[in-house]
């Protein structure tokens, strides 16, 4: 099987292929550890998505993970370092996605991962328990044997930059790619092909959402961020209704034009932290631009019209400044909720232009 993995903050994003089989899959990205007893249930709802009832256990360590996680009482958290769960988010990936491509419980893996770039330094680490732990872990359909037989990490937005390079190796001049996630905003800037500097900082959408709560009702993150995001781009409050906690009418209504007030105000707050510090580290010269990324969906706008005094004149093109983002390359419609299309672009790419493709075959021991 080839996999490849992004471990982002609002999403555990999963590509995986055998043959010419291929899937993608979303996970919620909770984590949370366990006593063995209970989780044995879900051993037996065999009619039920792996999907939802995914746990994993190593060495007598066990986590739920995914939706089950947080129907344990897992929250959505961004202080603890990704790689402190990531191996069990793997492994469970593994499990889902072997159930799906009818693999069996041993078999030869593949692995591509991002990371944050500030935990790229941890890579080996999680490579070395990694690979321990598919050799043997425990889940709800049976015990795992798998070998690792390769793995490769990249920086978050790496795919991202691969993509406009695949597309534009004949651009000599400076391009950036930004890379607006969840938990961090990253910029590539590239010369002639070649990466030439990295920055990043923890600017993501999760701090106009925490603001957003801050300054209004204590609002499950969980919901209020999606919702921020539904109505910024679409413009239509229905989709901030289910997140209401008043139920008078009257209350209602208030509570509503207080939060469209709060997102607006924060939102200017917010664009200008992110311009302020896109002003302090962006290369003097800009000829091409790539906005990727959940925020980059959410703020296209407002973050068009602030590259389009900072790009440098083309003549090749009509508006004389070059800003591309996914869908402009056409990339394949998956098989996820449309609001996680954009968002699969970054570990598509990785899992199509960076990670070695050989053959790989899959033992015959069947899973339950």
């Amino acid at each position: 099987m080839r996999l490849a993995c992004d471990s982002g903050a609002s999403a555990f994003k999963v590509i995986g292929s055998q043959g010419e089989k291929f899937l993608a899959l979303v996970i919620s990205p909770e984590a949370i550890e366990q006593h063995s007893d209970s989780l044995d249930s879900y051993r037996c709802q065999i009619s039920s998505d792996l999907l939802h009832r995914s746990f994993v256990g190593v060495n007598g360590k066990y986590f739920a993970v995914g939706s089950l996680a947080h129907q344990k009482g897992a929250i959505q958290t961004l202080k603890p370092l990704k790689s402190e769960t990531i191996v069990y988010k793997i492994l469970a990936a593994v499990s889902i996605m072997a159930q799906r491509l009818d693999l069996g419980i041993s078999f030869d893996l593949q692995l591509g991962c991002l990371l944050p770039f500030g935990e790229f330094a941890d890579r080996e680490n999680i490579q070395t328990n990694l690979a321990l732990a598919l050799a043997d872990f425990d889940t709800p359909i049976g015990v795992f044997n798998v070998n690792l037989q390769r793995c490769d990490f990249y920086p978050e937005g790496m795919g991202m930059v691969e993509l406009q390079q695949v597309n534009h190796r004949q651009m000599h001049g400076t391009g950036v790619t930004l890379m607006a996630g969840h938990r961090n905003l990253t910029f590539y800037a590239t010369e002639s092909n070649m990466v030439a500097k990295v920055q990043t900082c923890d600017l993501g959408f999760n701090h106009w959402a925490k603001t957003v709560r801050e300054r209004t009702y204590d609002y499950d993150l969980r919901s209020l961020a999606p919702a921020i995001a539904t109505y910024w781009i679409k413009k239509d409050e229905k989709a901030l209704d289910r997140i209401l906690r008043n139920k008078n009418p009257e209350f209602r209504r208030g509570e509503l034009e207080r939060l469209i007030d709060v997102i607006d105000r924060s939102c200017h707050d917010y664009c200008n932290l992110i311009f302020k510090w896109l002003d302090e580290h962006l290369p003097d010269r800009i000829d091409e631009l790539m906005i990727a990324g959940g925020v980059g969906d959410v703020l296209q706008a407002e973050l068009i019209e602030y590259f389009a005094g900072k790009l440098t004149p083309n003549p090749q093109y009509q508006n004389k400044y070059v800003i591309f983002n996914s869908s402009v390359f056409n990339l394949p419609t998956l098989d996820v909720p449309d609001e996680y299309q954009s968002r699969m672009a970054d570990v598509y790419c990785m899992w199509k232009y960076l990670m070695p493709q050989p053959k790989i075959k899959a033992k015959t021991t069947k899973t339950k």
